[in-house]
């Protein structure tokens, strides 16, 4: 198990992911964890390198189909082509 990542999360079959849950969550359960030594009972990955940190956020992860919501809870990007805000001059 200390060997790191066997299989490509992103390709592998090996890493399960989920109908109702993110597109880029990724988990498995390896047959040779050993929990009385400390190794994890199952791995949790994402392709996004926004990976859940409590069980709350894993829930999210779990429960939204179709984008990442923590990066959607970032601002927009703004695109390149996009017109400049303008500031109204005071009165």
């Amino acid at each position: 198990m200390t060997d790191g990542l066997r299989n490509d999360p992103k390709k592998s079959l090996d890493w399960r992911t989920y109908r109702t849950g993110c597109p880029h969550y990724r988990v498995r359960w390896p047959v040779d964890s050993d929990t009385r030594h400390g190794e994890p009972l199952y791995q949790v990955f994402c392709t996004q390198d926004t990976p859940p940190v409590t069980a709350e956020e894993q829930q999210k992860c779990l429960t939204s189909p179709h984008h990442c919501w923590r990066l959607e809870q970032r601002p927009a990007r703004r695109s390149p082509n996009a017109e400049p805000e303008t500031t109204p001059n005071p009165a």
